[in-house]
């Protein structure tokens, strides 16, 4: 979809993209003699999951450990270069386990509290449409979308909004689609979303009416990608399904 989208911006406006060099095959070459090593880690990974040589989890495992031989391999890995990356790995998976636990607490609590049987509850009372109330979930996550974190927001709603979802009787896989299609939508969405700002810090000389303008089409094309996954529900589940079912 994003390249639908970029294509047709430089359809309708010729300008938005520079005069391309002919093409040389020897660049070509070249560039994939550069790439060999990352082809052979996506090979090998994908590779494994697909064949059922390990799981989906155990392959980021697996991924870690072949770029890792690969840089030693190279010889790209400088004296402390080792322990870097150990301490930013550790700073990152400490940051996930509290939000994971910070999840976890509030999960307890809300089943505690009955909060998501009576909300399910007032909902399927209500007299709203399945199709309703999922454009409704889908508003709320993309207004959250634009100030908050989007893993944060996910373990933080999942047990509250899961239920009401699988209670309409749509699928819950199919729902997590949706919702980081959403969440991910919001993050770009003007005016409040966190990665306009990050991008208009990157390039402070553009202004960040420009950066809105630039990022419009890709919005139009999560937009027409968010509908057809609401109608066309098989759109996000015939991949899971064709590789392990």
């Amino acid at each position: 979809f994003y390249m639908i989208a970029v294509a047709l911006t430089i359809v309708f406006k010729p300008t938005s993209a520079p005069a391309r060099d002919p093409f040389d095959g020897r660049k070509l070459v070249d560039a994939l003699k550069g790439s060999f090593w990352v082809l052979l880690m996506f090979a090998l990974v994908i590779g494994g999951i697909f064949t059922g040589l390990f799981t989906v989890t155990e392959a980021a495992s697996v991924g870690a450990v072949i770029a890792f031989l690969v840089a030693l391999f190279r010889g790209k890995l400088r004296k402390g270069d080792l322990w870097k990356v150990a301490g930013e790995t550790t700073r990152s998976t400490a940051m996930l386990y509290f939000l994971i636990i910070g999840a976890l607490v509030i999960s307890f609590f809300l089943s505690t509290s009955g909060l998501p049987e009576a909300m399910t509850k007032a909902l399927n009372h209500s007299g709203l449409s399945g199709i309703l109330v999922v454009c409704i979930m889908i508003l709320i996550y993309l207004l959250l979308g634009m100030v908050m974190d989007s893993f944060a927001i996910m373990i933080a709603t999942a047990p509250l909004v899961v239920p009401v979802i699988v209670s309409y009787g749509y699928d819950p896989i199919w729902w997590g689609i949706i919702m980081v299609v959403t969440v991910e939508m919001g993050v770009v969405t003007p005016p409040f979303g966190l990665n306009l700002f990050t991008m208009s810090s990157i390039a402070p000389d553009v202004p960040l009416s420009t950066v809105y303008r630039g990022v419009a089409p890709f919005i139009a094309a999560d937009l027409v990608k968010l509908a057809l996954l609401i109608v066309f529900p098989s759109l996000s589940l015939w991949l899971m399904r064709a590789a392990f079912i």
